[in-house]
């Protein structure tokens, strides 16, 4: 697992810290950033949006964190600026 992995896995278990693993989805790119994962919390696959309408994640906190997440990227040694970087991942929590 790369450290750019670690930091995102380490970020999101911020958010859902019971969640056992996670699926990651990032689009990143100079000027804007998409961020979508999956957590399964006892055995059930939640994508975060639902978990949003569902109460489980505050939107605030979602979005303070993936904004943080988009910038970390940026500075990695992965991105590769002017481009559309995709980030997809799966991991233990």
């Amino acid at each position: 697992m790369t450290e750019l992995e670690k930091h995102v896995i380490s970020q999101l278990t911020q958010l859902v810290p019971n969640a056992e693993s996670f699926e990651v989805r990032a689009n990143i790119s100079d000027k804007s950033f998409s961020v979508e994962f999956f957590a399964f919390v006892d055995g059930v696959k939640q994508q975060c949006f639902d978990m949003i309408d569902n109460g489980i994640i505050k939107e605030k906190d979602f979005d303070n964190a993936v904004k943080q997440l988009a910038e970390f990227i940026r500075t990695s040694p992965e991105y590769r600026p002017g481009e559309v970087n995709k980030f997809q991942f799966s991991s233990n929590a």
